[in-house]
């Protein structure tokens, strides 16, 4: 059983806790919905049975139930009269119930924060107060509501595995001839793989965000599978000391970016991606994933790959 949730305003970062048994929002009740699933297949002439081709996920809708209870802490009651006293309470619920209504929009996005995992969708409709009076009253008010999520699948936080990357080691002062004052300079250890595995524990693929990062000038890097032979590969892209190129594989936010240190400019080179290359997903299980640079370049970039783990369900549900 879920005990405490977190629900945060994606526009304006307002949120609220909600607790079973205490604070201003009171969690009663969560149903957290199961997306539909459904699965197209095809035939040949005389086939008995079929073959599947896909499967389709459809949208979740968690239903939170809760109440709004008066909070009473640091207020000063003694001397109050028993009417005082409830219009006090009413008042402090009606505070909680406007900020409840103006952190749930149909407007606006919400994320849903429970045990490490988050869940994100869009308000179906405004807050829900209940319409009797033994659940609507100058102590309690109950609320419901109602959050569709596009994307049903639960994430936890993001992985982040390393190709190739600079391990710091030590630095100390020098001075330069060209240019007045003292400079450092950094040496450290350039840790190279030829391969890496890459292990996602979720309950399906994942897009990922791949970071090639320029330590020296690079040209056309390529990043790749080793199981799968999946890449992506780029053609006529330089990448300057500093550069940085990101690439997003996520569904729906596909792109591939080259930042440029020395003037600050971002410019998209998704024209510059090779025929053959696939914005490919970190599927469930471990795969071994490694990077390509021309030769004699191969100490002069870092390369991480990040992504976000998805599950159907969580503990305690």
């Amino acid at each position: 059983m879920v005990n405490d949730i977190t629900i945060v305003n994606l526009v304006t970062n307002a949120s609220i806790d909600m607790h079973r048994g205490s604070g201003s929002y009171v969690l009663d009740e969560i149903d957290w919905d199961s997306p539909a699933v459904s699965f197209s297949s095809y035939r040949v002439p005389f086939q008995v049975g079929s073959n599947l081709s896909g499967v389709t996920v459809e949208t979740r809708k968690p239903t939170i139930i809760g109440y709004v209870i008066a909070d009473l802490s640091g207020a000063d009651v003694l001397g109050m009269t028993i009417e005082q006293y409830y219009r006090y309470q009413m008042e402090q619920i009606e505070q909680s119930k406007s900020y409840l209504n103006k952190l749930v929009s149909i407007y606006q996005d919400v994320e849903i924060r429970v045990d490490g995992y988050y869940l994100r969708g869009r308000p179906t409709m405004p807050v829900k107060y209940s319409i009797e009076e033994e659940e609507n009253n100058e102590v309690l008010c109950m609320f419901e509501m109602e959050i569709e999520c596009f994307d049903p699948m639960f994430s936890a936080d993001s992985k982040t595995v390393y190709l190739a990357s600079a391990s710091p080691m030590f630095h100390f002062p020098m001075v330069s001839t060209e240019q007045k004052g003292d400079l450092y300079s950094v040496f450290g250890e350039i840790v190279r793989r030829r391969s890496m595995e890459v292990t996602n524990d979720g309950d399906s693929e994942t897009g990922c965000e791949i970071k090639v990062f320029a330590l020296g000038g690079i040209e056309d890097p390529r990043v790749y599978n080793v199981n799968t032979g999946e890449y992506i590969e780029f053609e006529g892209v330089t990448l300057s000391t500093g550069d940085t190129l990101t690439i997003s594989t996520v569904s729906g936010e596909e792109r591939a970016v080259h930042h440029i240190a020395s003037s600050g400019v971002d410019r998209s080179v998704v024209g510059n991606i090779a025929n053959g290359s696939t914005f490919f997903t970190i599927a469930p299980g471990t795969g071994l994933y490694a990077y390509e640079v021309p030769e004699g370049q191969e100490n002069n970039v870092e390369i991480s790959i990040s992504f976000t783990e998805k599950y159907f369900n969580l503990v305690g549900m």
